[in-house]
């Protein structure tokens, strides 16, 4: 192991010239802990209404622990930033996390916020985007037993949350018409709305659920 000395002599006169000693170990651990940082300073977006899935015991059987700790203090960062926990993670459950369905987000820790939407219903939905790049984005209708689009989007954005001018005002606030899904999104937790928005100049993927009966 390699140990590094840092002396610090730029001081008063008369005062005490003090060294700290660094090891490799520790200069790696400052490294790791920086990069997160960093890699956190990335592009966040959520849906904040109506009330998406958020993480709780379930997603942290499923999912593992590390990555329960990630998501609930950044439940906006980007898919990517799960992908890369897994290969350190022996908690971490493929099957039951499902990460491509709702970023591995479980229904049983959200059955209180289940929303009751009725066919042709017009849904305000608030999205928080703390840093953009530009992607493309929409809202879908997804059954969640299948993981695939219902229909098609209701609303969507060739280009969304550019970051070479200011982000216009209908990427954050919209309305979305709900579709006839009545047969399909009975019975809660089969169906999800879906916003997903994708950044492939960033290489990041962002999504919120919201679940709903009808």
């Amino acid at each position: 192991m390699t140990t590094h000395f840092y002396y610090f002599n730029s001081v008063p006169s008369g005062s005490s010239i003090y060294a700290i000693k660094i090891t490799d170990q520790e200069i790696m651990k400052t490294f790791t802990v920086i990069s997160s940082i960093l890699a956190t300073a990335a592009a966040h977006g959520i849906v904040t209404s109506p009330t998406a899935r958020a993480p709780g015991d379930a997603f942290k059987a499923a999912c593992g622990a590390q990555m329960f700790s990630n998501v609930q203090s950044d439940p906006d960062g980007n898919m990517q930033q799960l992908e890369q926990m897994i290969s350190s993670q022996k908690d971490f459950n493929a099957a039951e996390c499902n990460l491509s369905l709702c970023k591995g987000l479980q229904f049983a820790d959200n059955q209180a916020s289940v929303q009751a939407f009725t066919a042709g219903q017009v849904v305000p939905m608030t999205v928080q985007i703390k840093a953009p790049h530009t992607g493309d984005a929409n809202v879908s209708v997804v059954n969640t037993q299948t993981n695939s689009v219902i229909g098609t989007p209701m609303i969507e954005w060739p280009v969304y949350a550019s970051n070479s001018a200011s982000i216009p005002e209908n990427n954050t606030n919209f309305q979305i018409t709900m579709p006839d899904v009545g047969s399909q999104c009975a019975t809660a937790g089969n169906c999800v709305v879906q916003w997903w928005w994708d950044s492939r100049s960033a290489d990041q993927t962002y999504m919120s659920c919201v679940d709903f009966t009808m």
